[in-house]
């Protein structure tokens, strides 16, 4: 066969590859379904970030929800609270404790008993917070600059320390990239609570209940993970998942790395080409 006549039969061995290929990138057509297998847990939420209207308030025409707020919130149905009282805490099973403002000890002791009563919760508390914020010092909208639940911590034989070195912190968490500024460290000084290979992190088991501890908050900051910089969203969804005890398909952005995955895509879209090339050949 000669060259004149292999470039046309080339050409289209190669759109016919390109073509399923396309079909293989994510995004690529319309998006799938969501299983309608997987639940959508209620997730209560009390924070002293601003993530669900943003720094401006639910009633400034300009205010937004943080990015983390509304990746997480394809998989879970937040029901912000106010208060940390038995009839707020009976009406769920699960809550999300990301930097609040300081609570009264009534609150914290029925927290602690919610807990051991089977209760789950996640809980961000940094010792050290870097969220901009454009609201002047001294105005209670603004994040804590410090975790406020000591007292809790103390009573679980919890200790959060100050960060070794402050500046921004990249690690991997199940294959995932998380990103954090300055993450406080946990030191656990009792049986029920044990901080992970990361010091950043613990896991407690207080009665029938079950809490993950993170010294970090500013990993919900858009400018920390947005724009594909980490996984963030995805780990808090996982902690979430874990809490609950919801065996999730990978639907969020995986472990697996973009590298392996465009190696992956080159390789299927190869053998397709061949595929076709040896199809269409004629025979002698």
């Amino acid at each position: 066969m000669g060259l004149r006549q292999a470039q046309p039969e080339r050409r289209w061995a190669l759109q016919s590859a390109l073509a399923a290929a396309a079909l293989l990138l994510p995004g690529a057509g319309s998006p799938p379904p969501a299983a309608p297998d997987v639940p959508r847990p209620e997730v209560m939420l009390m924070t002293g970030l601003p993530l669900v209207w943003g720094e401006a308030g639910p009633f400034d025409p300009d205010s937004r929800p943080a990015a983390a707020y509304r990746e997480l919130s394809r998989d879970f149905a937040f029901a912000p609270v106010d208060m940390l009282d038995e009839a707020s805490l009976g009406r769920g099973r699960l809550l999300f404790l990301a930097q609040p403002q300081r609570l009264a000890p009534a609150e914290l002791a029925e927290l602690d008993s919610w807990i051991r009563s089977g209760g789950r919760a996640l809980i961000l508390t940094d010792p050290m917070l870097t969220w901009p914020s454009a609201l002047p010092p001294g105005d209670i909208r603004r994040p804590p600059p410090v975790g406020l639940l000591g007292p809790l911590l103390d009573h679980w034989k919890l200790k959060l320390e100050a960060p070794a070195a402050p500046g921004e912190v990249r690690a991997r968490w199940s294959g995932r990239r998380i990103a954090m500024d300055s993450p406080g460290r946990l030191r656990s000084v009792g049986p029920d609570c044990a901080v992970g290979r990361e010091d950043w992190t613990a896991l407690c088991r207080l009665g029938r209940g079950r809490v993950r501890l993170v010294a970090d908050a500013d990993l919900m900051r858009d400018s920390l993970w947005e724009g594909g910089r980490a996984d963030n969203a995805a780990i808090v969804g996982d902690w979430l998942d874990e809490l609950a005890g919801i065996p999730r398909p990978p639907a969020r952005s995986g472990p697996l790395p973009a590298a392996i995955a465009a190696i992956a895509l080159v390789l299927v879209a190869a053998t397709v080409a061949a595929g076709l090339l040896l199809r269409r050949r004629p025979k002698r």
